[in-house]
């Protein structure tokens, strides 16, 4: 299922290089309908003014929960606003690594919502939590906690990204059965925190070490919205060929 497509670019490309990929990437997908959200590095989300066509969203990869003040480096929900970015990345490991507790993504999705943001919400066991049994515990807790005070007609607004720790760059993508496994229980696990109707209906991507070949499996589970790839995304050939696999 190919119904969202979103890239993931991290710490990488300044903002002349990501020019130059558009414009290489919109040729390779010329006579290619899907629509396209790129997050990029803050320095890039100018490009959400600049750009004219419609092949192309542009998201940011964090957002701070504060919307001004003393907070060095971080980045606020006016501030994305004012760039015409409506898409934003919550939650991702990589934040997660630098210390970011649920609580603190709960408050970020409060204020991503209040600006009207769409929101990518990435969730995800580490290794340590798959090995030992307690995947299911680990992406229950976190979506109790992230969604605490959520309503559910808010969930409209939300995808959830499922993104095992342990397969996000590192060349280890999750096998079919373990894909299908974790978004069941997530769409399960809403149910249980909202009702059956919201459980069918949140939008849940595939996200960690994603391929053109590994792709064409993930768009065949009619339980996966599409996918948040990362390194594959970055080289314009190989991400084209991921979108029409």
């Amino acid at each position: 299922m190919k119904e969202l497509i979103y890239a993931n670019f991290k710490m990488n490309k300044t903002f002349s290089e990501t020019k130059d990929y558009l414009k290489e990437l919109d040729a390779l997908l010329v006579d290619e309908p899907q629509k396209i959200c790129l997050f990029l590095p803050y320095t890039s989300l100018y490009l959400s003014k600049l750009y004219k066509g419609e092949k192309f969203l542009f998201g940011a990869q964090n957002m701070f929960e504060e919307e001004s003040g003393g907070y060095t480096g971080e980045i606020s929900a006016p501030m994305l606003a004012d760039l015409k970015v409506k898409t934003v990345m919550l939650g991702h490991s990589d934040r997660k690594k630098f210390g970011e507790t649920n609580l603190q993504i709960n408050k970020k999705i409060k204020t991503a919502l209040r600006y009207g943001f769409e929101i990518v919400l990435c969730v995800g066991e580490t290794r340590a939590q798959r090995n030992s049994g307690k995947t299911k515990i680990a992406i229950e807790k976190e979506l109790g906690e992230i969604l605490f005070g959520i309503y559910e007609n808010e969930l409209k607004n939300i995808t959830i990204a499922y993104e095992p720790v342990w397969a996000v760059g590192t060349g280890k993508i999750a096998d079919s059965k373990t894909i299908s496994e974790a978004v069941k229980f997530i769409r399960s696990t809403i149910n249980r925190l909202y009702s059956e109707t919201a459980g069918k209906e949140i939008k849940i991507v595939y996200g960690g070490s994603i391929t053109p070949q590994t792709a064409r499996e993930i768009y065949k589970n009619k339980n996966i919205n599409g996918v948040l790839v990362g390194g594959t995304s970055l080289n314009a050939v190989e991400f084209a060929k991921l979108i029409k696999a």
